[in-house]
């Protein structure tokens, strides 16, 4: 693991497959620990100037994969408001290969960029699929798209807007598995509401839920660039949508099947979602979400020869869950390691 994780860790063993499919233990490969994970809320009262402010602590489940050139740096976060974040760390090194002779006459390449004297680094895309087997408050459960969009909506349909300064969000209900391929509108910010409509929030009087918030780590990205035609978008089509909801299945686990570089074409999600099954009506169902993300990387000089990490990732946060803030309990920080300049310690009143 290297300096990947910090602090006080435990480590998983995993048993792993090699070439021949023969499992076999490897030792340290999942890493548990708990770190520092900046202010969580804080208010001053201005009437008095009395400050309160809680730091948060986050739970912190990791692993690192080497796949050739490039690592992949996983990491699922449990924090105290509730959420649960996942965020992918992407280093390594390019693929890069050697300009041919007509691209040095020209002094750049056809596709991609140059890294170095005589050095391409193509332009690619990495796409994930977090396949969430959500469960929230119970086994039915429906799903939301929502949209922030401009004028009255909602509770305020049909209202004037004098001053044309209202917008809010307006719900979508995905009711089945073709209708629920979707792809993110940063626009609108748009996300995903996972409810359970037989459990009601006494505070909104709505059922409890959780959203799916997208591209919380890192800018937004495209889904799949490559062409319809091409092998990757026909091995790949899953990363074509940032969202498949499906019923639950034990034996749907991998979006692209389960024999990826020499399965046929369109397998795994648009398989299993061509009947286009129900996902449950007014009541829900066991569903599953399976949200599809990635990295468009356009390499730079600066990639080269090692990258510094980019980041990709979601937020799953509680809306509408709790009757009020999880972490407004949490005691007040005491940061005897932090000093002011001056020697006194700087969380002191």
């Amino acid at each position: 693991m290297g300096c990947d994780c910090v602090g006080h860790i435990k480590y998983f063993d995993a048993t792993m497959a090699d070439m021949n499919g023969v499992p076999y233990t490897k030792k340290k490969t999942i890493c548990l620990h708990e770190e520092d994970a900046g202010v969580l809320w804080k208010h001053v009262e201005y009437r008095n100037g009395h400050n309160e402010a809680r730091r948060a602590r986050r739970l912190v489940v990791s692993f690192v994969a080497t796949v050739v050139n490039y690592e992949y740096l996983f990491y699922w976060y449990f924090n105290q408001d509730g959420s649960l974040e996942y965020e992918i760390k992407l280093s390594g090194m390019l693929s890069t290969n050697l300009l041919s002779a007509g691209e040095r006459v020209l002094g750049k390449p056809k596709h991609g960029v140059i890294v170095a004297p005589s050095v391409n680094a193509q332009v690619h895309q990495h796409m994930f699929c977090a396949r969430l087997d959500v469960e929230v408050d119970g086994l039915a459960n429906t799903v939301e798209e929502v949209d922030l969009v401009t004028g009255c909506v909602g509770k305020a349909v049909g209202e004037s807007d004098p001053y044309h300064n209202a917008f809010g969000p307006v719900k979508t209900r995905l009711v089945s598995e073709q209708h629920a391929m979707r792809v993110c509108d940063q626009s609108t910010a748009r996300t995903w509401r996972v409810s359970n409509p037989t459990s009601i929030n006494p505070i909104t009087g709505e059922s409890v839920g959780y959203k799916l918030v997208p591209f919380t780590k890192g800018p937004a990205q495209p889904v799949l660039l490559t062409g319809p035609e091409c092998a990757v978008s026909t091995k790949g089509a899953f990363a074509t949508k940032h969202l498949w909801v499906t019923p639950h299945a034990d034996d749907e686990r991998f979006p692209a099947g389960e024999f990826t570089p020499q399965g046929a074409p369109f397998q795994g999600l648009p398989a299993w979602t061509k009947d286009d099954r129900s996902l449950g009506g007014e009541t829900g169902t066991d569903v599953v979400l399976w949200h599809c993300f990635g990295v468009a990387h356009v390499p730079r000089p600066e990639d080269f020869p090692c990258m510094n990490v980019e980041h990709v990732g979601f937020h799953f946060k509680p809306d509408g869950f709790f009757k009020g803030n999880p972490g407004i309990d949490l005691p007040p920080p005491e940061e005897a390691g932090s000093k002011e300049e001056t020697g006194g310690a700087c969380c002191a009143t």
